[in-house]
């Protein structure tokens, strides 16, 4: 009886299905884990004497025929793997994974089942036809076999210097066959007649003897093949634990697994490093010095190596973002075994003001926790697993990067470094500590945590006490596009406003005829006594909203906010009234400089700065502050008085100066007047 050839094969490993489902029935097999794996050799055993015999005698005279056919069953078996530990399938090999390879459920298990059951199970039935049709398959072969001895090489490596080295049981032996037929099909794949080029050997020769600057192609590769070697070499020393700022940076902006617990990763590029980057080296020579016969098959080796190394090759390969993608659909498995990895956002036992859940409220200069906690399977994981990761919500779906643990490395980024650290208050607890918080830390912070194929988030919103001030500059109202209301707020010490910022104020009684720019983009303006200039009398009160404006062509006012100021801003006396020039000069002489609007509005909020004098703020402008409002004083309202921008040469008022803490108090002018009483 002649067995057909692709059909037949197709048909074998169909038979994946009801051979798994039915040993994962047997529960004395849970029992013991030798029986397990000797009832597996016994199948494969019986499959292989069962595809010899009835294709002996047939046209099929190549041996390999019998191990490619046993292959593609096995290849099945590993997508039904892949496919129920993604929750795709349920009740084939639930018993298998769990007493005979446990490391099969990492994300690198998981991925090479996927590989084998898909690319390889497509070779196989390819070489298979091939065989049939009486044609050549040693290209495919070779391509297949530096594919299953990458594969193999990294799998079992991984697993006895791994975490999972503890769990390595009898059914390691499995993998016997996967490690002997490769060695095997190799030997006679390479005695196999090689395809003869179709150019006549003069040709060849001919193209041969040309120099290397006479072959772009060739020239091309030679450049790409340094640069993937320099490549390679980097990124063994990112696994091998560099101590260089580079190879953390890229170890935690590209490719994070690299420092999975696992090492299947790490053997990955340490044997890239020891095995593909001589390779590279060899090509090299190879395309300058034309005629080496050898790299014609070496090559095809290495392609089917470096195409199963593809998802540990970049932070973007396909198969990496399908590892991600079915990994997060990844499915509880049978008694609640998979691990959980949750934030749990407010729950931060020390938080140093906090509002309400997810939010916490400080100053700036001073110091905040924000709150991040999160619970796993302590018993099935290491906590050194974990990876920690805060990051801050500049825009929708924009994000900076402000700090990252993996492992026992920790780093934070921007200017962050120096200010940043992991509260670590027992475990679960990744708490992020900020020392002298600054007006930009305000805004929202993603807290993630990752564990092998789950992670999760958790949000929390850092606010700042600080006062809401509208502004335009001396070029007049509604001048600035949204970049330059940005610089102009960092300019008198403080950042755009965001929307809940203004809507506070509001409540506070902040009243505003003229709309300005916010954090998001949006143009908006308090109300709180309408009027008909202001949007005629008979509307409500509250924000007005604009909506989001273009933010390079259109021109609004700014509302900025400021908070906690490090010094303090004060009256300077002098003799006479001065120019705006020798108000900048009078505060230097004093060691100090002319206050910011912010400054200005922060003072009369925070420190409660109550003057009844006009004087110069370093936009060129006149102001004054006033806590207790009287009549003689610009009105019945508290607030900072603004009276313009006048011509800076005017010599008609004082100056109010800024001084850091820390520094001297101020001094007498030599000549001091007798002041306005307040």
């Amino acid at each position: 009886m002649q067995l057909p050839a692709v059909p037949g094969a197709l048909a074998l490993a169909l038979l994946a299905f009801p051979v798994a489902f039915g040993m994962n029935g047997v529960a004395t097999l849970a029992d013991s884990p030798g029986a397990l794996v000797l009832t597996v050799t016994l199948v494969l055993v019986g499959l292989f004497c069962i595809v010899y015999f009835m294709s002996g005698g047939s046209h099929f005279q190549d041996p390999l025929f019998c191990v490619f056919v046993v292959f593609a069953f096995t290849s099945a078996v590993d997508l039904v793997i892949s496919l129920e530990e993604d929750g795709y399938v349920s009740g084939f090999v639930e018993l298998y994974v769990w007493e005979g390879e446990p490391y099969l459920r990492t994300a690198h298990g998981i991925m090479i089942c996927y590989w084998d059951g898909v690319v390889h199970h497509g070779l196989y039935l390819a070489m298979i036809a091939a065989m049939s049709r009486r044609k050549s398959y040693r290209n495919l072969g070779l391509f297949w076999l530096g594919s299953l001895m990458m594969s193999i090489v990294v799998f079992l490596l991984g697993n006895l210097i791994g975490k999972y080295s503890s769990d390595v049981g009898p059914a390691l032996l499995l993998q016997a066959p996967y490690v002997l037929l490769p060695v095997w099909a190799g030997e006679r794949l390479l005695r196999q007649p090689r395809a003869l080029p179709s150019l006549a050997a003069d040709a060849v020769a001919e193209e041969q003897r040309k120099g290397l600057h006479r072959r772009p192609q060739d020239l091309a590769l030679v450049l790409f093949l340094i640069l993937a070697a320099a490549f390679t070499f980097f990124r063994g020393l990112v696994v091998l634990d560099c101590p260089a700022e580079s190879c953390f940076e890229y170890s935690y902006q590209h490719e994070p697994y690299l420092r999975d617990p696992v090492a299947y990763p790490k053997v990955q590029m340490l044997v890239y490093l020891f095995y593909a980057l001589p390779f590279l080296c060899l090509c090299v020579y190879g395309l300058l010095q034309p005629g080496c016969a050898w790299m014609l098959d070496g090559s095809l080796v290495f392609a089917g190596a470096v195409a199963q190394m593809r998802p540990w090759a970049g932070g973007t390969a396909a198969l990496l973002v399908l590892a991600g993608v079915l990994s997060s659909a990844a499915l509880p498995g049978a008694g609640g075994r998979k691990k959980v990895v949750h934030v749990l956002e407010g729950d931060s036992g020390a938080v140093v003001v906090q509002t309400a859940p997810g939010k916490v409220v400080t100053h700036r200069g001073g110091t905040i926790i924000l709150p991040c906690r999160y619970h796993y399977d302590v018993a099935a994981h290491d906590p050194d697993e974990i990876r920690l990761k805060w990051t801050k919500v500049t825009e929708p779906m924009a994000f900076e990067d402000v700090f990252v643990a993996l492992g026992a490395a920790r780093r934070a980024f921007g200017s962050y470094r120096g200010r940043t650290a992991l509260q670590e208050d027992g475990f679960g607890d990744a708490s992020l500590v900020i020392r002298n918080v600054t007006l930009q830390d305000y805004g929202r912070y993603e807290c993630e945590v990752t564990d092998e194929l789950e992670d999760d988030t958790g949000m929390v919103k850092l606010d700042l006490e600080g006062v809401i001030f509208p502004y335009h500059p001396r070029l007049g109202r509604y001048t600035l596009n949204f970049r330059e209301a940005q610089q102009a707020c960092r300019e008198q010490d403080g950042i755009l406003a965001s929307h809940d910022q203004l809507h506070q104020a509001w409540l506070e009684g902040l009243d505003w005829c003229n709309a300005g720019w916010l954090q998001d983009g949006s143009v908006q303006y308090p109300i709180s006594r309408p009027r008909e200039q202001c949007g005629r009398k008979d509307t409500p009160v509250g924000v007005r909203n604009y909506g989001y404006r273009h933010k390079d062509s259109e021109h609004y006012d700014a509302f900025c906010f400021t908070s906690n100021l490090n010094g303090k801003v004060y009256f300077l006396k002098t003799f006479r009234k001065l120019s705006y020039a020798e108000a900048v000069q009078a505060c230097k002489d004093n060691g100090a400089a002319v206050a910011k609007v912010g400054q200005l509005y922060a003072a009369w909020k925070i420190q409660l700065l109550d003057r009844c004098e006009a004087g110069w703020v370093e936009d060129g402008s006149i102001r004054y502050p006033i806590v207790n409002p009287r009549a003689r004083c610009g009105g019945r309202e508290p607030g900072v008085r603004n009276l313009g921008f006048p011509d800076k040469k005017y010599k008609l008022f004082g100056v109010y100066c800024f001084k850091k803490a820390g520094e001297a108090a101020p001094a007498r002018a030599p000549s001091p007047g007798h002041p306005n009483r307040v």
